[in-house]
């Protein structure tokens, strides 16, 4: 695989597999990626694992206690700064992310901040990689009850995401995308 890089994802899609995966369980794990303007734009770090040809992203969140399923991001002081919860990971068809550039990040201390944590999600691209392939099989193993409610339905939404069509156009787009690294790290 690709090295990872962070993305955003078209909005309009995540709300489609809330809204699915709401109809479905009555709930939803995909996470909110839009916030107020007040708060910086929620991204996702990809491409963590493929599977059934696609390709799964995972939120990088400030939650920073270590779980069963979650990769603590370390700052470079070696402080807990983020983490990457493999049980709310979805996939998502290549034409709906883009390249989070932190280049363009005006805030010179959060560019800083996200340059850190990318190296560092680079750093252990393999350990990231197997964690989430770790966690999409328990959850579809079924043993801990707990793990799966709190987790996306991975089947169910690897088959929205194949449903999906960005613009009414036929859609392939959840075959595994080639990453563009645009972040220099």
């Amino acid at each position: 695989m690709d090295k990872l890089d962070f993305y955003i994802a078209d909005v309009k899609y995540i709300e489609y597999l809330q809204n699915a995966e709401t109809e479905k369980r009555g709930f939803s794990r995909v996470p909110n990626m839009a916030y107020s303007d007040k708060y910086k734009p929620k991204f996702l770090c990809g491409i963590v694992l493929q599977v059934n040809s696609v390709d799964y992203y995972v939120p990088v969140t400030s939650f920073k206690q270590q779980k069963p399923d979650n990769f603590l991001i370390f700052a470079d002081n070696g402080q807990a700064v983020s983490s990457l919860r493999f049980n709310y990971m979805f996939p998502i068809p290549k034409e709906t992310v883009t390249v989070r550039i932190i280049a363009d990040e005006p805030d010179r201390a959060y560019r800083a901040l996200l340059a850190q944590e990318l190296r560092y999600c680079i750093k252990n691209q393999d350990a990231i990689q197997r964690l989430a392939e770790r966690t999409y099989n328990r959850v579809l193993l079924g043993k801990d009850l707990g793990l799966v409610v709190n987790s996306c339905d991975f089947l169910f939404l690897e088959q929205k995401c194949n449903e999906y069509s960005v613009n009414d156009a036929s859609n392939e787009s959840c075959n595994p995308a080639g990453s563009t690294l645009e972040n220099p790290v």
